[in-house]
């Protein structure tokens, strides 16, 4: 099987793995020839694309990691938020991935708009058990890790859908409600005698930081449980990787860069290293751009990573990156869910309908001139960006010209630092300016006072340009939380 993104889906082509959708699943079954119609309706209802069986990829095995079986009822229990069946499905899914020889989430998504809660919160239980098991829990700690997974999102279905799906910014209302889903989720099980308080716990501390800047109660790295720390890792990543109606996917190896950026900041380093374990960055079936402008599909693991066997597309002959001398100097260069020739990924994120939007103005200020290129290189594809070197230039910017949408801010800076500038701001009208710090200072009462400086982020260099970008978007858009 390969996994073919829903716009390079043609007629004729088998489908080698059943699309999960209740309301369309008679003409989405194994095996099902696609014609021009079949591919309209995946496109309509929003699918990414579709495991199909050719000759190049008939001899490539995916490996399940649970049962199609456990999927399906995984999320028709979320969907009816019924708790019994959903501790079940649970136990049913710690029982599975017990049984593998080698624990790696292989394959790809294939859910609609309308069923992303319910899937999103099934696939995020199934890398959550993935992690847990090769974290080597015990059993009954891996059986909360995945109960706490399927209910963590429960409390969306309190939120109008019209704001869980909106293409455009949230405002601040909006992002607020989309906020508190962690506690409706708690509440919808505080009485429910079927769960217990540690799965109630890492509901609710799904997305809390380790650097404290999460939400809803700002807890730091050595509050939160460890199985939130789990979800919470696992449901970025799943939000990174997926369609949404305001958003393009991630690749799987940007999304798992975007996770290592993170580590320390948002993600526990202990959950990342064990991510990158059992999440491939090229899972098998998916096709992939070498360097030498050659067309691919991943056939199989590597003990590396970044190398993994692959099949020449046309010839169909063999090779592991990893190995094969002919090829040591020949890397990926794009691969995944929407496979261009260049993998920018901040095309993959805008979320921005058309190409003469205005951009967003960001401004970059921070006193090393090595830094400031960096940030600005970064960002500029994306956003209309101006960096200054003080702070004292940044308020004479600001008092001159108007706020931005975003200010970027180093901290320890000659002169006047950079949570004191933006105190000295405070007087000035900077409407819905977003303030981010990006700063090599980590000590605990600094992050306190940028958060009661009014940070929306905060961002420890040196920083993985994927990393950056994607924080920037959630500060100015509000995107990745929904």
């Amino acid at each position: 099987m390969r996994f073919v993104a829903v716009d390079d889906l043609e007629p004729g082509m088998k489908l080698g793995r059943k699309i999960i959708n209740r309301n369309v699943v008679s003409m989405l079954q194994k095996g099902v020839v696609l014609n021009e119609m079949t591919i309209a309706r995946l496109k309509i209802n929003g699918y990414l694309g579709a495991y199909i069986v050719d000759d190049i990829s008939e001899d490539i095995e995916i490996g399940e990691t649970i049962s199609e079986q456990t999927f399906e009822e995984g999320v028709t229990a979320v969907e009816e938020a019924d708790v019994g069946s959903i501790i079940e499905v649970a136990k049913q899914m710690v029982a599975d991935i017990s049984k593998l020889d080698r624990i790696s989430v292989d394959m790809l998504d294939l859910r609609s708009f309308d069923d992303y809660t319910y899937h999103h919160s099934v696939n995020v239980a199934v890398y959550a058990v993935a992690v847990a098991a090769k974290m080597e829990l015990p059993e009954e700690k891996i059986q909360e890790v995945a109960v706490a997974a399927l209910c963590h999102d429960l409390g969306k279905t309190k939120i109008d859908p019209a704001i869980i799906n909106k293409k455009g910014r949230l405002d601040d209302d909006e992002f607020e409600e989309i906020r508190r889903h962690p506690k409706y989720s708690y509440d919808m099980l505080y009485d429910n005698e079927l769960v217990s308080s540690s799965v109630r716990q890492a509901v609710i501390c799904h997305h809390e930081n380790e650097n404290g800047s999460g939400y809803p109660n700002g807890k730091e790295s050595f509050e939160i449980p460890l199985s939130a720390k789990i979800i919470h890792a696992v449901d970025v990543y799943d939000a990174l990787t997926s369609r949404r109606a305001y958003k393009e996917p991630y690749a799987p190896v940007d999304a798992l860069e975007y996770i290592t950026g993170g580590k320390g900041i948002l993600f526990d380093p202990r959950v990342v290293e064990v991510m990158m374990t059992v999440i491939p960055a090229y899972p098998p079936g998916m096709d992939v751009i070498l360097s030498n402008g050659e067309r691919a599909v991943v056939s199989a693991h590597t003990t590396l990573a970044l190398r993994p066997v692959i099949k020449l597309h046309g010839t169909g002959k063999e090779i592991d990156l990893s190995k094969d001398p002919d090829y040591s100097t020949v890397f990926i260069t794009a691969s995944g869910l929407l496979l261009q020739e260049s993998s920018e990924v901040e095309s993959l994120n805008e979320g921005r309908p058309g190409k003469d939007v205005i951009k967003k103005k960001v401004l970059v200020v921070d006193d090393s001139s090595i830094s400031r290129g960096q940030t600005k290189s970064a960002l500029q594809s994306v956003y209309d960006v101006t960096s200054l070197e003080s702070g004292t230039a940044c308020i004479n910017y600001i008092k001159a010209k108007g706020a931005p949408d975003l200010l970027i801010m180093d901290i320890d800076m000659p002169g006047m630092d950079g949570v004191t500038t933006v105190e000295n701001l405070h007087e000035y009208d900077t409407g819905d300016m977003k303030i981010v710090f990006l700063t090599a200072v980590a000590d605990r009462d600094t992050v306190i006072r940028c958060k009661m400086a009014g940070a929306a982020d905060y961002i420890l260099k040196p920083v993985n340009p994927i990393y950056l970008r994607e924080r920037v978007s959630i500060a100015i858009d509000k995107n990745l939380d929904r």
